[in-house]
């Protein structure tokens, strides 16, 4: 028998002893059950709007009353709170007031405002440690003094719509490593 006829015989039994035996081939192995849990969303609203008047600020003879007909130089606010229902292990929402688009006479003439503050601190947002604080909103109306102003102006109206002051949560682009326990 040739040389090369008795390797690839050789060769042959060979793998067929490690094939039978492969079967026999022990190794380690274990298992272990993680438990069950249960994890919650959390919450973010704004209660029911309560709000004033509209209010002037000027520093004129008639502070504090109620803004019924604008002059040039005068700023009326209105002040609106909502309680903040925020939980969450990091809630994080931006503020924001959309709408209060004006239209009339005097649309052009005046400028129109709005800032947050919660527990007397000017905020644009909230998180769940302002929770259970009230946010407050004052929209703001400048009627300006002065070269800007006409005569034409007299007699006009502005109109304000519905504004919606909105709380939008918010979370970093930035993706987080798990933490470990």
């Amino acid at each position: 028998m040739k040389k090369s006829t008795k390797a690839a015989l050789a060769a042959v039994g060979a793998g067929v002893l490690l094939t039978g035996g492969a079967t026999t081939l022990a190794f380690w192995s274990d298992s272990a059950t993680v438990g069950a849990s249960t994890l919650t969303a959390g919450t973010l609203t704004l209660g029911e709007a309560d709000c004033s008047a509209w209010i002037l600020d000027a520093n004129e003879d008639a502070p504090g009353e109620t803004a019924t007909l604008l002059v040039p130089g005068d700023v009326a606010t209105k002040t609106c709170t909502f309680d903040i229902d925020a939980t969450g292990d990091h809630l994080r929402a931006d503020l924001a007031a959309v709408g209060a688009v004006t239209s009339g006479g005097l649309a052009d003439d005046v400028v129109v405002s709005t800032a947050f503050e919660v527990d007397g601190e000017t905020v644009t947002s909230i998180t769940e440690d302002d929770a259970p604080e009230v946010l407050t909103s004052t929209v703001t109306v400048t009627f300006p003094y002065g070269d800007a102003v006409d005569n034409d102006s007299q007699g006009e109206s502005v109109s304000l719509t519905d504004y919606v002051v909105t709380a939008t949560q918010v979370h970093s682009d930035t993706p987080v490593a798990p933490v470990a326990p």
